[in-house]
């Protein structure tokens, strides 16, 4: 038995990051290539159950639809399984139908946007599988039973939709995993790991899922839907164990933590502080959280462990906005500016996430959130226009279950969905907060500090979100 897997190309017109987003994936930054460690995740399942595992990576490599085909033709695998997101839906179901016609083999996809959209990928394509929610269980059953060559083993598989005739089949939901200790480390080998990097870090970078799953339930929030509201974490030793082999074994020395939440416990944090501290480990990591699980003793901690960059996610300073779309995790504008002071204190990186054009949002509201954004004085600051993933909150309030134009989903292009502020509204205010941060003059005099950063800044903030506008 052998399974290809493969991370299609981005569109021509920028860089998608499919991990990102809960998986629904996200535009970003083309001097940004994180390793799709979904897949890698997954392999290392499959390999443990005795599985041939190859791996293409179409940005890692440069490769386009014609490439990443070529790749799979190569691979002569049985069984052929594509990442996904929103924004390159299309494209994604293009190269899937693409290999089945040219292998006759069963292709499946993964990802956030297939598992709450499935029919629609088998009326759109000649895919075979949906793999829906959590993958790595799913994919190895799916896998024994092709292996097995019975196609009434598939009414056993949970968390799977396939075509059955004229009929599409949904088996029952997988539960999320608990044991996330007892799963295997991604299976790097397969990754160039050269040649994913995060600018701002100099050198490869690699990502670490330390923990899954948050209680904040925002209401745009992809690692909510994805990952669900129940808090699931590795022990500090295994997260520790995987540092090692990712700096001894792989060479790789810069760490992103794709935690939804890294410090919802801050006892396990500091547990993984002291176990790098105690092992020596040589690692420069960042990490994603929320500010009211952050104080000063943890950021002295993390510090001393290797920690050069916390993205906070700040969404908005209204508090009805936050109340009802953004987990009301912004309770106390005092502490966040102490936290962001205790991160500065210690050389700690700090990027805001602020969002705008949240339904009913007034232009005043806005306002507050910049006003919040220069109080809080982040090095970096990334103003996101408010984005319905389907299947989240958000979008059955806006939408229900009325499809869209996945293509726009690409967390930048402005959506019609507040009568306060049209999208022109939207991107004027957007543009407004990026010139009233980073035009102030101690902000000027730090920029052009690092000329190249600013540039990538230029290039990312001010055209990104200007792309398959809505």
């Amino acid at each position: 038995m052998k399974v290809h897997f493969t991370n299609p190309p981005s569109p021509k017109e920028y860089r998608v990051s499919r991990g990102l987003m809960g998986g629904f994936g996200m535009a970003v930054n083309p001097e940004l290539l994180y390793p799709p460690i979904e897949l890698a995740h997954v392999a290392s399942v499959l390999e443990r159950d005795g599985v041939a595992v190859t791996l293409f990576d179409s940005d890692a490599e440069g490769a386009d639809l014609d490439g990443a085909r070529e790749a799979a033709l190569r691979a002569s695998a049985d069984l052929y399984v594509f990442d996904s997101s929103s924004t390159t839906f299309d494209l994604d179901l293009d190269l899937a139908t693409r290999v089945r016609e040219a292998t006759g083999k069963p292709v499946a996809l993964l990802g956030s946007q297939v598992t709450n959209t499935p029919e629609e990928v088998f009326t759109r394509s000649k895919v075979d599988f949906v793999v829906r929610g959590e993958p790595e269980l799913t994919v190895r059953d799916l896998a024994r039973a092709v292996g097995a060559n019975g196609g009434g083993a598939l009414d056993s598989v949970l968390g799977i939709s396939f075509r059955r005739g004229p009929e599409i089949v949904h088996t029952a939901d997988r539960e999320k995993v608990d044991a996330l200790d007892e799963l295997p480390f991604p299976s790097r080998h397969l990754l160039k790991n050269d040649r994913y990097r995060i600018p701002g870090m100099k050198g490869a970078v690699t990502t670490v899922k330390s923990s899954r799953g948050c209680a904040l339930d925002c209401a745009f929030c992809g690692y909510t839907l994805s990952q669900g509201l129940r808090f699931r974490m590795r022990g500090a030793q295994s997260v520790a164990d995987e540092l090692e082999e990712i700096t001894k074994k792989h060479g790789v020395r810069n760490v992103v933590f794709r935690d939804p939440i890294f410090s919802m416990r801050k006892d396990r944090v500091a547990e993984i502080c002291d176990q790098i501290v105690a092992r020596g480990l040589d690692v420069r990591w960042q990490c994603e959280t929320a500010v009211m699980w952050l104080d000063r003793p943890l950021l002295e901690k993390m510090a001393r462990a290797g920690c050069v960059h916390i993205s906070l996610g700040v969404e908005s300073a209204d508090p009805e906005i936050q109340k009802k779309y953004c987990g009301n995790k912004l309770r106390n504008h005092d502490h966040a500016a102490k936290v962001f002071d205790a991160c500065r204190e210690f050389g700690i990186e700090t990027r805001a996430f602020c969002m705008i054009g949240f339904p009913g949002e007034t232009e005043q509201q806005v306002d507050s959130t910049i006003a919040l954004a220069l109080r809080l004085d982040p090095d970096q600051v990334q103003f996101c226009t408010v984005t319905p993933y389907p299947g989240t909150p958000l979008y059955k309030e806006l939408y229900g279950n009325a499809p869209i134009d996945y293509a726009t989903l690409t967390g930048h292009a402005v959506h019609a969905i507040n009568p306060a502020m049209p999208p022109e509204r939207v991107k004027a205010k957007i543009r407004e907060a990026y010139r009233r941060f980073y035009l102030r003059p101690h902000r000027i005099a730090r920029e052009l500090k690092s000329p190249l950063r600013l540039a990538s800044k230029a290039a990312r903030y001010f055209t990104l979100f200007d792309t398959r506008t809505a």
